[in-house]
C-alpha cells in the first residue's frame, strides 16, 4: 500500500507543478479502450487493497470506506461504458489550470495519507 501511495504522491506533485503535463497524460492515455480498462482495473486493484489492508491499517474504517467507493467504480465503469469516460477526460481537460492544481493536491495529500496509514 505504501508504493500504492507513493505513486499518487507522485502524481500528485506532477499535476501541481506540470498540470499541462498530467492532462496530456490523461488525455493520450484514457482515451483509448485500453485507457478506458486500465482506469477500471485500476480502481479495482485500488479498492480490493485497500479493503485487504484495512485491518492492519491506522485507520481501518477510512480503508473500508474507499476500498467500497473505488470497488464500485470500478465495477460499475463498464456500466457507464468507454464513451461516457471520453467525454468525462475531455470536460476534465478543459478545466483551468487552478482546479487541476487542487485536484492534485488533493490526490498528493491521498497519497501520504495512505503512506502514513501503513506504517
Amino acid at each position: 500500500m505504501a508504493l500504492l501511495g507513493a505513486a499518487i504522491t507522485l502524481l500528485g506533485v506532477v499535476g501541481v507543478v506540470y498540470p499541462a503535463k498530467l492532462i496530456h497524460f490523461v488525455q493520450t492515455t484514457w482515451q483509448s479502450p485500453k485507457g478506458f480498462y486500465l482506469v477500471i482495473v485500476i480502481r479495482v486493484v485500488l479498492g480490493a487493497l485497500l479493503l485487504e489492508t484495512a485491518a492492519a491499517a491506522r485507520f481501518p474504517q477510512v480503508f473500508q470506506i474507499f476500498g467500497v467507493i473505488s470497488l464500485a467504480f470500478g465495477l460499475i465503469g463498464p456500466i457507464i461504458g468507454f464513451a461516457r469516460l471520453q467525454k468525462f477526460v475531455q470536460w476534465w481537460a478543459r478545466r483551468p489550470l487552478g482546479l487541476v492544481r487542487i485536484w492534485s493536491l488533493l490526490a498528493f495529500g491521498w497519497g501520504l495519507f495512505l503512506i502514513y496509514a501503513v506504517f
